[in-house]
This record gives C-alpha cells, sequence and structure tokens, in this order.
C-alpha cells in the first residue's frame, strides 16, 4: 500500500459553496441519493450520512433504499410512492361508497346520525372504529350538520292564532295583600 498522503483541508468558503450545492438538490434527485449510498456503504453511519447531505436518518435509509430498488430495475426513477394516507382503515373510494348509500337515505328523509353512519363505515370495514374517526371522515368529505329549520314543517299558523286566543286559567295567581293584613304585619 501507498504512502498516505498529506491531509486536504479546504477554506470555509469551498465548503458552503459546496453546502449550498447540495442544499439547492431535492432529496430526491438521483446525485444526492448515489451519494448517500456512497457515503453510507463508506463507513459514515445514516446519522453523520444525513449530517453531511442535510436530511434526516429516516430520509438517508429512504434515500438508499430506494436508489438500490431502482438499481436493481435497471431504472433510476424520480417516481415517489411516499405520502398520503398509509394508515387508513377504508380507502377513499370505499368512503365515498358508503357515504353515498347514506346520502341517498337522507334525501328520501331519513335521518343520518353519527351513529348510523359509525355502523355502516364499521360494516364496511368489518373492524370497530372510534367516533372520531368517523368525524375525521366526514370532515374530510365535507359533511356538515344540517342546520334545522326555524318554523316546524307540520306548523298551522292558525291553529297558532287560535292557541294565542285562548285565556287558560292559571295556576297560581299573585295578588296584592290586603290592607288590613299589611296594617297588622308593619305594625
Amino acid at each position: 500500500m501507498g504512502k498516505r498522503g498529506a491531509k486536504v483541508e479546504f477554506p470555509d468558503s469551498v465548503l458552503s459553496d459546496a453546502r449550498k450545492i447540495i442544499d439547492r438538490l431535492s432529496y430526491r434527485d438521483d446525485i444526492l441519493m448515489a451519494l448517500s449510498v456512497l457515503l453510507t456503504s463508506a463507513g459514515g453511519g445514516y446519522k453523520t450520512t444525513g449530517g453531511i447531505l442535510g436530511v434526516s436518518e429516516a430520509t438517508v435509509k429512504r434515500m438508499n433504499n430506494a436508489f438500490s430498488s431502482s438499481s436493481a430495475s435497471g431504472t433510476v426513477e424520480d417516481a415517489s410512492e411516499w405520502g398520503g394516507d398509509r394508515r387508513s382503515i377504508l380507502s377513499f373510494d370505499e368512503e365515498i361508497e358508503v357515504l353515498d348509500a347514506l346520502h341517498s337515505e337522507a334525501r328520501q328523509g331519513h335521518l343520518v346520525t353519527v351513529a348510523s353512519i359509525k355502523a355502516a363505515l364499521e360494516c364496511k370495514a368489518s373492524t370497530t372504529m372510534s367516533i372520531q374517526t368517523v368525524y375525521n371522515i366526514l370532515y374530510r368529505h365535507k359533511w356538515h350538520k344540517v342546520v334545522p329549520d326555524k318554523v316546524h314543517p307540520k306548523n298551522n299558523p292558525s291553529s297558532l292564532e287560535e292557541f294565542k286566543k285562548k285565556l287558560f286559567r292559571m295556576r297560581y295567581l299573585w295578588q296584592p295583600s290586603t290592607p288590613a293584613w299589611r296594617e297588622r304585619a308593619c305594625a
């Protein structure tokens, strides 16, 4: 093995220029992913590699896995499957299917409560579900509470006026006290 060369030290300006170039790269960039694989394989841990590249340890692992899977298939692609809802009980389309069935019931005049929505969603998912999950699904699909009308639909204005005109016997009638009683009490 040959003689070890002198240690190379870079001025701060060169290091800052290199950092700017790395910071401009997307973490899905092929060059950054390849550099991540090389630094990790050279003995730098995920934490060290992440510190050099300016990303987290999880991102370094994700970049290494993406690069190795894309290299195995023969092409390096930018297609990302990261993101989205990975913990949902039902898919978005299944939620729409259940809520559409309940929407048609509501159009027919039936009351649709959160309990009935929860039961339908649990039946579709074949598992239990918290009430907060049901509210999150309703919020995601832009459902809201129906505000009741100010007038009852079976209201009859003529019977209401007749009701107002009746004089009802009052159970407790307050009357002023007699003067004789006041004189005895105040004396």
